[in-house]
């Protein structure tokens, strides 16, 4: 069985999933990006409704050096949203050094998503060529961290089926995603 938006839809209403997960959308960098397209992680949690889905968009090998994007789709107000943020950051410090006196201030920034312009919080330092973004898209929290490319240039779209994407961590004794 394909997953797909739907379906994880369908499964949250029939689970009985709060209304947090109602207008959720996975949303991927649009179907021009030359490079891999992955499904790099996800979860649903049924009692809450909470569901994310990160995407990974560069080489295969997941070279940071090369342009690469990140998108994390997580229902609004969902924890991993804000643990996926903080795990951004770790790009402008590292836990072993000293927390810098200041990271870098937010800017915004818009990015054509699903054909209209969301102003999106950017966040970058000179020197440093990764960048780390939050919008959000009706119900959806949208994470973006990447370095290659700028991030007002991406167009990103809903994605209502993942089987499009590899998934190079799916081993065939793992369970179906989504289907708790």
């Amino acid at each position: 069985m394909a997953v797909t938006s739907e379906y994880l839809g369908e499964r949250m209403h029939d689970r009985g999933a709060s209304e947090s997960a109602e207008g959720f959308g996975v949303f991927a960098v649009d179907a021009d990006w030359p490079e891999s397209r992955q499904v790099t992680g996800h979860g649903h949690t049924p009692a809450s409704g909470d569901a994310h889905v990160y995407l990974w968009f560069g080489s295969p090998h997941f070279d940071p050096e090369a342009a690469h994007v990140t998108v994390l789709s997580a229902t609004s107000g969902n924890a991993e949203a804000g643990e996926a943020l903080e795990r951004a950051f770790e790009t402008f410090y590292h836990p072993d050094e000293e927390t810098p006196a200041c990271l870098p201030v937010f800017a915004p920034v818009a990015i054509t998503t699903d054909g209209e312009s969301v102003t999106f919080e950017l966040w970058r330092s000179s020197g440093n060529p990764h960048w780390v973004a939050r919008g959000h898209v009706g119900r959806t929290d949208v994470i973006l961290t990447g370095g290659g490319v700028e991030p007002g240039e991406l167009s990103l779209i809903r994605v209502t089926d993942l089987t499009s994407f590899t998934n190079p961590f799916a081993s065939p004794w793992m369970p179906e995603p989504f289907l708790g």
